[in-house]
């Protein structure tokens, strides 16, 4: 009986673990910008820091993916910069498990714009843009989108298509986004903004806005839009056929010592 009872246990816990890591990003090696060396996601960063240590944007990547709201159910997403050819056309948002996207910045959008969201109870999600100087102050807008949730991945519009903080919804499998989470320690000023703490509530979401999987088509430096997030949480979803596999795992090995029991019994 305790045979039983333990390999149960062993079961469901190896299945608890994989609801609790999910899919992880691998760190990636960054390439040469087409923008020119000194054009590198860690230059620009390292520009911004005003104190304490500088982001490390090879060491520091943490491989999340996605994420949910804080107890506030508001989140604040600030457009940090975009060096990109096809900065009139990308567009930045949020997408939820059904692949639903929530835009918050336009083509139009650029530095020291906000995007304010808020998780509503009924389930909707509410998003309202306004553009600030020094950029281009476009007409601030609020949209609603019914039935959105409040778990959800980040994602960048462009002209080769839609690439998402989760590999496996790119094509090949590409990761296009490198995220780092703030270590209360360095303080950044983003342009037209007052000077602040990155803290561990706050993630930098860094895309590449061309395909990585294909040969010569991407420089990998992921500064082509880069959003500052607030008052969000990471997450993890397991793949479903994981799961599944660890749960027969688990039970069935419950199964076989439950039958090696009664013999014993015999």
């Amino acid at each position: 009986m305790n045979k039983f009872f333990t390999s149960t246990a062993v079961g469901l816990l190896a299945l608890g673990t994989v609801f609790a890591s999910g899919e992880v990003a691998k760190a990636v090696s960054f390439g040469t910008s087409f923008d020119g060396p000194d054009q590198s996601l860690q230059n620009i960063l390292d520009s911004l820091t005003v104190g304490g240590p500088r982001i490390d944007t090879v060491n520091g990547q943490t491989g999340f993916n996605l994420f949910t709201n804080t107890a506030s159910s508001g989140s604040v997403a600030t457009f940090m910069f975009e060096v990109a050819g096809n900065a009139p056309i990308n567009k930045f948002g949020i997408y939820n498990q059904s692949g639903v996207k929530a835009q918050l910045f336009a083509g139009s959008n650029d530095v020291s714009d906000g995007a304010f969201v808020s998780f509503l109870g009924n389930g909707d999600l509410s998003v309202f843009t306004n553009g600030f100087q020094p950029g281009n102050q476009g007409s601030p807008s609020v949209n609603t989108y019914t039935g959105f949730g409040n778990v959800f991945g980040f994602y960048i519009e462009t002209e080769q298509g839609t690439f998402y903080t989760e590999n496996s919804r790119n094509p090949n499998g590409s990761q296009q986004a490198v995220i780092y989470q703030g270590n209360n320690q360095t303080s950044l000023q983003i342009q037209g903004r007052q000077p602040g703490v990155f803290t561990d509530n706050e993630f930098i979401i860094a895309f590449d806005d061309l395909l990585r999987s294909t040969p010569g088509s991407s420089d990998s430096d992921f500064q082509d839009l880069v959003v500052m997030v607030e008052s969000i949480k990471p997450i993890s979803i397991p793949e479903p056929g994981t799961a599944t596999s660890l749960l027969v795992f688990g039970l069935g090995s419950a199964w076989m010592l439950k039958g090696q029991r009664k013999k014993l019994e015999i």
